[in-house]
């Protein structure tokens, strides 16, 4: 079994968990568990019973399993005792019980006659009917519910309420529920012979009328399913919801004939390590469905003509259609021949389904078909937090002209498959759906979904799509494309027994419509996808289109891709174009224009660097020689040629005399690139050392972009030391001049990449033939001219970097380059060349964590770059600004004197933002719409800064923020079980206890083990260590009875039971509004349970234990 990953192992030595584990273990026989494929635990064998070092060898082993490690597979982890057999048995049981839902049973019974194989495309052959439900009423619903705050608990309410009656009635009539498309359900009936079925009584035929003939498998599938369509308008005719009298009622169309079940896909995700694969239902049916379901009417049942032709006697016909008199709508059943009790209790009796499912040994194959975001839910016992509602960014697409009922048509679908999830996965999104539809194949993807939230889904969807267009063409198939961002309804729809993740409300119906309406190969986006998305789209306004289910018309628009800048660096007017002004370096959306961009970074640079008494300006003016001025940050600045000698110089053995390497490193919003920006400014105007720029991020596949930019900037500042015409306009000109004779059979390779950096393909070798002969350039202008080669790497996802490829091929450009730094430290000493400064700009240092004793030989292995500024103390680790710098940048950024900050504004910025400048700006923004107001005098200059109703804000609505989309990226990338402990702990307004937690998910008095209890504290730690939540001491009011100070009557043996609490303004306002209302209420009335249970139930029972241990003498003696 697979639990919760964790980043290292963790034995308790002592202290209460330690004391709960040694009576876990106390007595018991031990049993060996060896690691099975895909983190399972399997080959439970017993063993003898151990010391007390052998128990903390299996509880490390036990740890050790929960981290899930792959790399351990099939390796004997150490003896364990019986009990934990039993406990991993029970929780394979839940784990398998949970999974089963996700599955239709088609999949199970293909596995059974081994057609499930991952290279196998057409998995089941059959026949039987197909019946298509669509729900009526249910867009009006997510309409009434999308903007109240517990829009998410009613809707899953409603939805499981509505789905598990009508779950449980197909699945009384052999019904497969295959796929779930939104409020819709595709259902197969097949076509079985139950004569042949050893549970067939042979008295009762299978349709269940005793003394008629059997009908045949075809004409009994057939009847079950219209008998379950009859059956379903009875029971559920008008649902009613709970909601503003919205009622949900069914539209049902039937059609029968042969089916088939293909399965595509098997790409592996960004978040996981096991292949991920749809599967597909296809055949004649499906065309016949598409034309009966609008055919009917709300609470009424339309058969194809095929599928009439089987049950035409057994039914008895509803209206006839006029426009299609060759369809016919179902009204009741031939109750002389057959009812539809009969007929579900035949079908109940002859189901033998059961004999094929799923058992614990085929979890590996179950996790192809589920998302494994929601497949750690299942495994962690928390599937109940899964349900949301957040802001997504939806795609749709269709492709027409592709039968998937021909072999070649199955084989072109999964290699159509295969392409869509490549470039899905490259931007980190989710392909949530894949069915046929009326308009053909249809695609659902999702960016937004945990644990892949990125602040800037809006613009991978767009950029997605880019790729996607591409893909149809080069497979000369027809796409469209539909794109909408907006809050909408993420979990599972369904049942107990039938369930799927899915994403539901207005949002995706509208995504429906747009893609309906674009044109082939085109994409459509609605106006919140626009504004949110950064400057690499560029957005043409159409003309606003109506769409079904809205009054109001649409503003649509077709997004198109900005051209790459063709001038990286030195410009032709002697200015500098940095890099970030048309990349959205720090992982969020950049909501403002190319245009404008420049103007706000150097407002951005005045307001932050001059906070005098920050580190990093300090730092940063330290080695330049120089302090700052607002006026080089006051539009273009040209830099001008030295006439003489330069009236600034670089302090004595600072890399910018010297020649090294600076690092800025820090997390996004920090001030590195404003730093960064400072820098190269300065340099160039003061020092006259010209940039040389290379970055990669934030999206994946950037290694090209940093091969154009080394090349290109290059360039521009041999243009820049060179006479007027002397290199040519052209790049692959000027380079076909600059480059060495002996590098001239490696620029064919980037002559396309210089004219666009966009491209991908052959990437790494493009990088690498751009390495070289950049080492070459740089090499030959540093006997000019000083030069600083700025190389930043940035990524926008809420993986662990290290998951990240782009990264190790940024560090290993960086060792390359450093060679070049290393041999210019001596070359200057000696007098032969100007000074070369490598600047990099990045999150995380490319060297071992420090904080982990152990990790020693990582960092050894450091990279040399990082190297050679850790002995130079060159090495800035940025954490944002200190306590006393927030109130003087916040007067900066506001326009107004430090001493006009009020105080209940600082206390609440700081608190909020943690010192980080861009949340700082961020907040300050999000304040002035409704809480800030300053007043200016008559000479236009500040008066007065009024602050109030600071404590009403709710920051959790600031979803359009940076800020809030980082904190959500952070809680999602927290595996399940921390995640949910993170949630459950926003529920408390003060302190909570480890049992308060466990009364929710394991409590004691629930038949949970001490072993639920430990998994929960290894995840409490954890948020510990990544200072989410903070243990804290108990207070004056909590002594004097203001709260229970005995949390659990064992304290006494076990040790006493710490104390933590959220903090975090920002994370608890944000984790708590990823919380159901219901949520909410029960983890405080579990804890509050636990608490008097804790507190009066012992000394109860030990009173009672007293009384029946009593000698009791009848009266009548």
């Amino acid at each position: 079994m697979q639990l919760t990953p964790a980043r290292a192992p963790f034995v308790p030595a002592g202290g209460m968990l330690g004391r709960l584990v040694s009576d876990e273990v106390e007595g018991a026989e031990p049993t060996h568990i060896t690691r099975a494929q895909g983190g399972r635990v399997s080959g439970i064998s017993s063993g003898s019973a151990g010391t007390d070092e052998s128990n903390r060898n299996w509880l490390n082993s036990l740890s050790q399993l929960s981290c899930g490690d792959s790399e351990r597979d099939g390796e004997p982890v150490a003896a364990v005792p019986q009990r934990v057999r039993t406990w991993f048995e029970k929780r394979n049981a839940c784990t398998l019980r949970g999974a089963l839902a996700f599955v239709p049973w088609v999949l199970q019974q293909a596995y059974r006659d081994g057609g499930l194989e991952l290279n196998r495309t057409v998995i089941h052959r059959g026949t039987g009917a197909v019946a298509f439900s669509e729900a009526s009423g249910f867009t009006e619903l997510t309409e009434r519910l999308a903007g109240r705050g517990n829009g998410a608990e009613l809707l899953s309410r409603c939805l499981t309420n509505f789905f598990t009656p009508l779950i449980d009635l197909i699945n009384s009539y052999r019904g497969d529920v295959v796929k779930f498309s939104g409020d819709a359900l595709m259902i197969y009936f097949p076509a079985v012979d139950d004569t042949q079925s050893p549970k067939y009584n042979r008295i009762v035929p299978p349709h269940g009328t005793y003394g008629l003939p059997d009908l045949g498998p075809m004409t009994t599938a057939v009847l079950r399913a219209s008998a379950c369509c009859i059956e379903i308008h009875k029971r559920l005719p008008d649902f009613e919801t709970g909601v503003d009298n919205v009622r949900l009622c069914l539209i049902i169309g039937v059609g029968c004939g042969e089916v088939s079940i293909l399965q595509v896909g098997g790409q592996t995700p960004p978040e996981t390590s096991v292949p991920r694969c749809e599967y597909l239902i296809a055949g004649p049916p499906l065309e016949q469905i598409s034309i009966a379901q609008k055919l009917a009417g709300k609470r009424q049942t339309c058969l194809s003509p095929e599928a009439w032709e089987f049950v035409k006697s057994c039914v008895v016909e509803g209206k006839r259609i006029e426009s299609r008199p060759e369809y016919h709508l179902l009204d009741r059943m031939n109750e002389s021949k057959y009812t539809f009790p009969t007929i579900k209790h035949a079908a109940v009796e002859n189901d033998n389904r059961a004999d094929t499912q799923f058992g614990s040994g085929e979890l590996h194959i179950i996790r192809r078909f589920i998302p494994s975001t929601v497949f750690k839910q299942i495994e962690g016992g928390t599937l109940v937090y899964v349900n949301e509602m957040r802001i997504i960014s939806i795609v749709f697409i269709t492709c027409a002209g592709l039968d998937v009922m021909s072999d070649e048509g199955a084989l072109k679908a999964q290699e159509l498959m295969v392409s869509v999830q490549k470039a899905c996965y490259q931007h980190e999104g989710t392909l949530n759906k894949f069915w046929i539809g009326s308009q053909g194949l249809q695609f659902l993807l999702v960016f937004g979904l945990p644990p892949l939230v990125h602040t800037d889904d809006p613009t991978r969807a767009v950029l997605a799509c880019f790729d996607m267009v591409k893909i149809f063409k080069g497979l000369r198939l027809v796409g469209r494309f539909g794109v909408t961002t907006g809050r909408s309804y993420c979990g599972v729809c369904g049942s107990a027994r039938r369930m799927e993740y899915t994403v539901l409300g207005d949002i995706v119906n509208v995504c429906n419509r747009l893609m309906a309406s674009a044109k082939p190969h085109s994409i459509l986006c609605d106006e919140e996808t626009k504004n949110r998305s950064s400057t690499e789209v560029i957005f043409n306004a159409l003309a606003p289109i109506k769409v079904k289910g809205r009054e109001a018309w649409i503003p649509v628009f077709e997004p198109e891709k900005k051209d790459a800048v063709q001038q990286i660096g030195m410009t032709g007017k002697m200015t500098i174009r940095f890099p970030w002004y048309d990349h959205p370096f720090g992982g969020g959306a950049v909501l403002v224009t190319s245009s404008n961009m420049p103007s706000n970074m150097q407002l951005n640079v005045q307001q932050i660097c001059s906070v005098k008494s920050w580190v990093g300006i300090a730092r940063v003016q330290q080695m330049l020689g120089g302090s700052f001025s607002k006026d080089l940050h006051s539009g273009e600045q040209v830099i001008r040629p030295p006439s003489g000698q330069l009236m600034h110089k670089a302090p004595e053995k600072s890399p910018f005399a010297e020649g090294g390497v600076v690092v800025l490193a820090g997390g996004a919003g920090v001030g590195k690139t404003e730093l960064a920006e400072h820098m190269v400014a300065f340099a160039a105007c003061h020092l006259h050392m010209l940039p040389v720029f290379g970055t990669m991020g934030p999206r994946p596949g950037d290694s090209v972009r940093l091969a154009t930019e080394l090349l290109k900037s290059s360039i521009g500042v041999f243009r820049a030391v060179s006479r007027k015409g002397e290199i040519p306009d052209d790049d692959y000109a000027a380079l076909q001049k600059l480059a060495p004779k002996e590098l001239a059979g490696r620029l064919p390779k980037l002559e396309q990449a210089l004219k666009c950096s966009s491209v991908k393909e052959r990437g790494l070798d493009i990088l690498e033939s751009a390495l070289q002969v950049s080492y070459s350039l740089i090499q030959s202008l540093v006997t000019h001219t000083a030069i600083v080669l700025v190389l930043q790497f940035d990524y926008g996802t809420s993986l662990h970097p290290n998951k990240i490829q782009d990264r190790e091929i940024f560090w290993k450009s960086v060792a390359r380059l450093s060679k070049l730094v290393q041999a210019n430290m001596r070359d200057v000493k000696e007098g032969r060349q100007k000074p070369l400064v490598m600047l990099i700009v990045c999150r995380e240092t490319d060297e071992g964590d420090e904080a982990d004793p152990q990790n020693e030989e990582k960092r050894l292995e450091c990279n040399p770059a990082i190297k050679i500024a850790r002995e130079r103390n060159t090495l800035l680790l940025l954490n944002g600004l200190a306590e006393e710098n927030i109130p003087e940048y916040t007067g900066n950024y506001l326009g107004v004197p430090t001493q006009m900050v009020p105080p209940n504004l600082r206390a609440f910025v700081t608190n909020v933002t943690g010192g980080n400048p861009r949340h700082i700006r961020e907040t300050i923004d999000q304040l002035l719409e409704s809480c800030i107001q300053v007043h200016l005098g008559a000479n236009k200059r500040p008066k007065h800064l009024e602050c109030k109703d600071l404590d009403k804000v709710d920051i959790s609505k600031w979803q359009h923020t940076a800020m809030v989309g980082e904190t959500v990226c952070l809680l999602e990338s927290l595996d399940p079980l921390t995640a949910a402990v993170l949630k459950m702990s926003t529920c408390f307004e003060k302190w909570f206890t480890l049992p308060d937690l466990a009364a929710s998910s394991s409590s004691k008095w629930a038949d949970a083990t001490h072993f639920d209890f430990l998994r929960l504290f290894q995840a409490v730690k954890k948020l510990e260590q990544k200072d989410i939540i903070e243990e804290v001491q108990p207070g004056p009011e909590d002594l004097q009875g203001g709260a229970p100070e005995v949390c659990w009557k064992r304290e006494e043996r076990y040790g006493k039971a710490s104390r933590f609490q959220v903090r975090n303004m920002l994370i608890k306002a944000v984790g708590g509004a990823m919380v159901l209302e219901s949520q909410k209420k029960s983890v405080k009335r579990q804890a509050l349970i636990d608490r008097a249970l804790g507190r009066h139930l012992p000394a109860r029972l030990e009173e009672l234990a007293r009384k029946r241990n009593a000698q009791h003498i009848p009266w009548y003696y």
